[in-house]
């Protein structure tokens, strides 16, 4: 992966064999040199005024959690732009998806008769996770908010979400606040999560390992008879 990375930095072709290189192989770098960052000593490839493949981000922190915090933080934010230069389509945050998409599928809950009806409630139910949980992150009653939510799409808001700067359970539209979530995201989120409640009922059974093991220990907490002396 280190070879991969500094092909690509320097603009070199990895070759998988002891051959002389071409000068289209070989890459260019202004200065290569020795530097100690913090404890670590590191080796720099500077490529210069010219454009890289490859950056490097360095963090610094006081703690271990704050700087694992900001690299979350990095990562979450590098993996959106990929998503939005693979698919710059978004829908509304806060839970808006959600609960639209939730309304819609108990109405068509309501064509459909026995457990079939039961099951598709339970997936609309399920759905409702995402608001609950900013809700409950937030310190708001989440029956309220869902309730809010529910009676606000079915006027025809669709693009109302949770305010998480609110501080009694309010509602926004995050259209207008800017609160947007990549559509990608959502559909590969829902189609694993499907995947895998699909799969865990299709258990027909369950194979349970049972303790290894000898003989019994003895039960010694009654009385001794003369035998046992």
């Amino acid at each position: 992966w280190d070879v991969r990375r500094l092909a690509r930095a320097t603009g070199a072709t990895a070759l998988p064999k002891m051959t002389p290189p071409t000068s289209e192989e070989l890459g260019i770098a202004d200065s290569v040199y020795v530097d100690e960052l913090g404890d670590t000593e590191i080796v720099v490839f500077k490529v210069g005024d010219k454009e890289s493949r490859v950056s490097t981000i360095v963090i610094r922190g006081a703690t271990d959690n704050y700087m694992d915090d900001i690299e979350r933080a990095v990562d979450d934010g590098v993996n959106v732009f990929k998503g939005l230069c693979k698919d710059g389509h978004l829908t509304p945050g806060g839970g808006a998806t959600e609960i639209e998409l939730a309304r819609q599928v108990s109405q068509w809950a309501e064509t459909h008769p026995g457990l079939e009806q039961y099951s598709i409630n339970k997936f609309a139910e399920a759905l409702e996770i995402i608001p609950r949980v900013l809700a409950e992150n937030s310190g708001v009653k989440p029956k309220e908010v869902i309730s809010k939510l529910y009676a606000a799409h079915s006027e025809g808001n669709k693009n109302m979400g949770f305010d998480i700067d609110g501080e009694s359970g309010e509602i926004k539209d995050c259209c207008e606040s800017n609160i947007l979530d990549l559509m990608i995201a959502k559909k590969w989120a829902l189609k694993y999560a499907t995947n895998a409640a699909a799969t865990v009922l299709r258990v027909d059974q369950i194979i349970m390992a049972k303790r290894a093991g000898g003989p019994k220990p003895r039960d010694t907490s009654g009385g001794m008879d003369q035998d046992d002396d």
